[in-house]
């Protein structure tokens, strides 16, 4: 082992900040931290002294496919003005499901899989000058027990939400999420990681990380565990909790999943009124052509619940799917109306991306018709839903320029495959 202390820069942005105590934690306790100069990044003006200052090291980046714009500008610069010694290194969710890509921005590296199975050999083999040559791309399986994942780093010292479920049971054909089989955490990894909570004074506002949070702890899908859920919110809520959010971001719950029993439980122990529901078209055709697994009725259903336990529903629905007929685009604004006069239901409208690793990340999104836009902005002025679909839209044109850019570019790279 080299005897000299490295750079690693850690770029940290408002998108990946939940990310990096994750991935410090594999240094940290693999005991590498004590061979690195490590600098947290938040700024571009920090971004550009580290690059100034560093004649080589190794600089982090995580990020998802709607960040590219932005992933695109920065590390074009890096590479105008880095010294050659200096090492980028992408992960994330979008270098995960289309680690080619990456290289293809101008990342040295591209890591593909889940850090905590891998990422300490690549610090390994670069602290014992084993890298491959550049380009590389990392590859390493998919954690096999999320209690092996831990968000605590002293060298990052906050406290993010604890993944409490990683993956999906479903497979829906546009999320990146369902690209792996859902792993839940034990109830005794909570516990442990509460209590680094308490000694950090971090404990009196928890929340949890999970895609469907009523499937938390389930065998299968069609297994759900009362039981463990009750036992998760009731630890935190009796040792010292006094804000604890269940079922909002960044979680949500699947329409298909709500009960009764299991919406009671959130106003026994949790803190929210809300309740972030997963609607996402209002097209049953549309629905069972996504693999979405719950119906237009099941929605319905799920803000009826919610509304009977004092809990304002917030729904996501997605505009143009690739698919996307006028008549699927009819029966969603007429379920959005429904939605939100009926029972109040706060809906976040968003607009169809091209995810790296999906099924559909080849493919366009269908352009909106004058009349679903009017219909939309209308919408909007009378409070029933968010504008936030404007920004998706010209986000997708803008990720679609990129796509086609990279379609354009080749690299030559070779795949290393990570010992666990």
């Amino acid at each position: 082992m080299q005897s000299r202390v490295e750079n690693l820069g850690i770029r940290i942005q408002s998108f990946n900040r939940l990310t990096f105590p994750v991935v410090l934690n594999q240094v940290e306790t693999t005991r590498l931290d004590k061979y690195f100069r490590v600098k947290i990044i938040e700024s571009p003006q920090q971004l550009k002294k580290f690059i100034k200052e560093s004649e080589r090291g190794l600089l982090l980046y995580s990020f998802m496919t709607p960040q590219l714009p932005q992933i695109l500008k920065e590390i074009s610069w890096i590479n105008h003005h880095r010294k050659p010694s200096l090492k980028t290194l992408a992960g994330g969710p979008h270098t995960g499901g289309d680690p080619e890509s990456s290289l293809k921005l101008g990342f040295d590296y591209a890591f593909c899989g889940a850090a905590e199975m891998g990422f300490g050999s690549v610090v390994q083999n670069y602290l014992e000058g084993k890298l491959p040559k550049v380009p590389a791309i990392f590859r390493t399986a998919e954690i096999d027990q999320l209690d092996r994942s831990l968000p605590i780093s002293h060298l990052l010292p906050i406290s993010p939400p604890l993944e409490i479920t990683r993956g999906c049971y479903w497979n829906c054909k546009f999320c990146q999420t369902s690209c792996q089989k859902a792993k839940h955490r034990s109830l005794d990894s909570v516990r442990m990681y509460y209590q680094e909570l308490k000694r950090r004074g971090h404990h009196l506002r928890v929340s949890f990380i999970c895609p469907s949070a009523f499937e938390y702890g389930a065998a299968d899908a069609r297994k759900l565990n009362l039981t463990v859920v009750n036992e998760l919110l009731e630890y935190c809520k009796t040792n010292g909790t006094s804000h604890l959010e269940f079922g909002i971001f960044p979680s949500e719950a699947r329409p298909n999943t709500f009960s009764d029993e299991f919406v009671a439980l959130i106003n026994q122990y949790c803190s929210n009124r809300k309740i972030c529901i997963g609607g996402q078209t209002g097209s049953n055709r549309l629905l069972k052509l996504i693999r979405r697994g719950h119906t237009a009725e099941q929605i319905e259903m799920a803000c009826e619940i919610s509304v009977r336990h004092r809990l304002r529903p917030y729904v996501d629905m997605i505009f143009g799917f690739p698919d996307e007929n006028s008549q699927d685009r009819r029966e969603t604004l007429q379920l959005i109306r429904k939605l939100a006069t009926v029972y109040r239901a706060r809906i976040h409208l968003h607009y169809f991306l091209p995810l790296a690793g999906t099924e559909l990340a080849q493919l366009r999104p269908r352009v909106l018709d004058y009349k679903t836009i009017d219909t939309l902005n209308k919408f909007e002025r009378d409070g029933l839903c968010t504008g936030w679909w404007k920004k998706g839209w010209q986000l997708s044109n803008e990720l679609l320029e990129i796509q086609d850019y990279l379609k354009d570019q080749t690299v030559t790279y070779q795949n290393v495959q990570l010992a666990s």
